[in-house]
């Protein structure tokens, strides 16, 4: 058996240990370099980002915004544009403020239907029909609130939209009723009508909403507005 001497047992031990130290030096320096590699290429500040196709971990990490960005999967504003889907216009090529398109204060044009009997019988005084009875002077100044009101209609519109200053009336407005007006007799077939009939056209047609109760207060001030408004026609 030999024996080895306790100087040289030293020595050797002394060397085994600084190779091991280097060995995990030189491993460690590997590792950090790689992982550095990987950090710089997923900074979101690199000016690599984006281009991680080299490495599998940047792909999911790369850039912090993917999954956070409002526009990689929809637009967050299209369902809350009005003239997306619930402008009334949208689907009708219809805009109440067009001028070559569609007008719909025009009796004919775009926004026109073609004349329906069963259409008439909305707009048409019913049998029996007996209207609300009021104050004159009242009916007239709810008549003129009325006149100006928008959320009589599904459109934005009110009667004003049509007919503010005095715009709006044909020559025949002067002409007592019942008488024959174009939108009627075009959209609706009704060669002649009542004030309050030409009304409820006009709540149906241009406004795009129901016909008013023909029992209705509101239906009876229009019509006392529309008259007291004649009046200065003739």
């Amino acid at each position: 058996m030999t024996t080895i001497h306790p100087l040289r047992q030293a020595i050797r031990v002394c060397h085994e240990q600084r190779r091991t130290t280097w060995w995990s030096a030189v491993l460690m320096t590997a590792m950090l370099a790689v992982a550095g590699g990987a950090a710089a290429a997923c900074s979101p500040c690199s000016p690599c980002k984006g281009k991680c196709g080299a490495s599998q971990q940047c792909k999911a990490k790369c850039n912090p915004c993917n999954g956070k960005n409002p526009c990689t999967g929809k637009n967050p504003c299209a369902a809350k544009n009005p003239c997306a889907a619930k402008n009334p216009c949208a689907t009708k090529g219809c805009n109440p403020c067009a001028t070559q398109s569609c007008n719909p204060c025009a009796a004919t044009g775009k926004c026109a239907a073609t004349p329906n009997p069963c259409a008439a019988k909305r707009v048409t005084r019913p049998a029996g029909y007996q209207p609300y009875e009021g104050n004159p002077c009242a009916l007239v100044t709810t008549g003129e609130k009325l006149f100006n009101d928008t959320s009589l209609s599904s459109n934005g519109l009110s009667c004003s939209s049509c007919h503010n200053d005095g715009a709006g009336y044909k020559a025949t407005f002067a002409d007592a009723y019942p008488h024959s007006v174009a939108m009627a007799r075009n959209v609706f077939g009704m060669e002649s009508v009542h004030m309050d009939e030409m009304v409820q056209i006009c709540m149906v047609q241009p406004m795009a909403a129901d016909p008013l109760a023909w029992d209705s207060e509101e239906l009876a001030a229009l019509t006392a507005y529309m008259l007291k408004v004649q009046e200065r026609w003739q």
